[in-house]
């Protein structure tokens, strides 16, 4: 009898435990939820890195790279362990002046593209500063020269494409936009000539739409804060996005920037 009693005694805990460890398993899945981060690729037709620099005290003039590609993790439920992975190629610089990007490019007095071809920023950290604002800390890499460097971010928009209601192309496409801009003395990386009539100093403003890899978490920037709301997903991974179509007429009234 003491022996059946034990028996069924230990079926009572082999049940508990089992719903235990149910529970557990529970909790982790939502904690992994919570903790996933989307997969971003930079969309190149709608990002753009342009600079600017001090012309003689006379003007300020600026250039832009037109190729970019790169890889955004991005949470926005815990936007601290977001991380971005750009890379720029050299070639891709236009200034609108010719000769200003030939020199720049085959003089060895400011880039080397044959040794170095790549600008390249990788974050270390983000530091939220507000539900649509954060800090993001990075390596920037010129001329095989890394330094630091800090964005200031600006969360615009995530979810499904503004074009999917009139254009079925873009149905189901999940897209993100930011802005950013910095700072930096061009002198850190070795880009010395002809200071101080052109400045050492460089302003760098950056916009970018990216495609999501993975379904959405959150579409709404200001409920980034907001522990409450459903997180959930359907599933984990959907095919990368279509690519984006040409030819799209413009809205009325509105310029539409798609080429």
């Amino acid at each position: 009898m003491t022996m059946l009693k034990i028996a069924r005694g230990g079926g009572n805990w082999t049940r508990r435990v089992v719903a235990a460890g149910g529970v557990i398993a529970a909790a982790l899945t939502l904690n992994l939820t919570v903790a996933r981060a989307d997969v971003y690729d930079l969309d190149p037709e709608h990002t753009e890195v342009r600079f600017s620099w001090d012309h003689l005290g006379l003007s300020r003039q600026s250039g832009r790279f037109t190729e970019l590609k790169g890889i955004v993790n991005f949470n926005p439920n815990s936007p601290a362990t977001s991380t971005v992975d750009v890379t720029i190629p050299l070639r891709s610089i236009q200034t609108g002046v010719k000769k200003l990007d030939e020199h720049l490019l085959n003089s060895r007095e400011f880039f080397n593209p044959d040794t170095d071809p790549d600008i390249t920023f990788k974050s270390v950290s983000v530091t939220p500063t507000g539900q649509r604002t954060a800090e993001v800390t990075g390596e920037l890499t010129v001329n095989g020269i890394a330094r630091p460097v800090v964005l200031d971010v600006i969360w615009n928009f995530s979810g499904e494409h503004p074009l999917s209601s009139i254009n079925p192309t873009y149905a189901g496409v999940y897209a993100s936009g930011f802005s950013a801009k910095t700072q930096i003395r061009r002198s850190d990386f070795g880009l010395t000539r002809t200071i101080p009539f052109v400045s050492d100093e460089i302003r760098i403003s950056i916009e970018t739409e990216m495609y999501r890899r993975s379904l959405p978490i959150v579409a709404d920037p200001a409920d980034t804060l907001d522990p409450a709301r459903d997180t959930a997903t359907a599933n984990d991974t959907m095919p990368p996005p279509p690519e984006v179509p040409t030819g799209i007429p413009a809205l009325p009234g509105v310029v539409d920037r798609i080429p």
